[in-house]
């Protein structure tokens, strides 16, 4: 997860945009490629390469981001919102971590975003995509819960302190190679 985090940001800055957004989230987990979700694409015959080029098509600008800028770019609202409800699919499917999976189970149950129209006009939905990947092990068979979720109140202050660490790790793993 961290490696397509730093990705989105790179992503961020070869587009010119100073906000990660949820289409440069989608960017760095196409850029990763090893991953579920891009299995999952290619099992329901998106070409991943066509993906990328809709996404930039709608979110490139006229000049990157310069490399020495790069601590200004920081995570936008829909990024932080996708997340969130990746954060939410964990919860539901496991494991204790956010995966790929999640991402692409997030992204789809978004109403906004270039990843999303495009996904959306090649005939995919949210129960496509989740069959798809419980079928193929790519996440966790939805089970009956022994003990009930926790209540939202309980989740909010750790999962925003979970994302704030998430985006710090990049944050601190990019600066590491400059």
């Amino acid at each position: 997860m961290l490696t397509i985090l730093g990705y989105a940001r790179d992503e961020a800055m070869r587009t010119g945009s100073y906000g990660i957004g949820a289409d440069h989230i989608v960017l760095g987990l196409l850029r990763h490629r090893d991953n579920n979700a891009c299995r999952a694409l290619a099992a329901c015959g998106i070409d991943v390469q066509a993906l990328k080029e809709a996404v930039d098509a709608r979110v490139f600008a006229d000049r990157a981001v310069p490399w020495e800028e790069r601590v200004r770019v920081r995570p936008t609202r829909a990024a932080a919102a996708l997340l969130g409800v990746a954060a939410y699919e964990m919860l539901k499917y496991g494991p204790p971590e956010i995966l790929s999976s999640h991402l692409l189970l997030a992204l789809m149950r978004s109403e906004k975003g270039a990843a999303v129209d495009f996904l959306r006009q090649a005939g995919l939905d949210y129960d496509q995509i989740y069959a798809l990947m419980r079928d193929h092990h790519f996440v966790l068979p939805r089970q009956e819960r022994q003990a009930p979720l926790p209540k939202v109140e309980d989740l909010l202050g750790p999962l925003g302190e979970q994302l704030t660490n998430l985006f710090g790790s990049v944050q601190a793993k990019t600066n590491f190679y400059s």
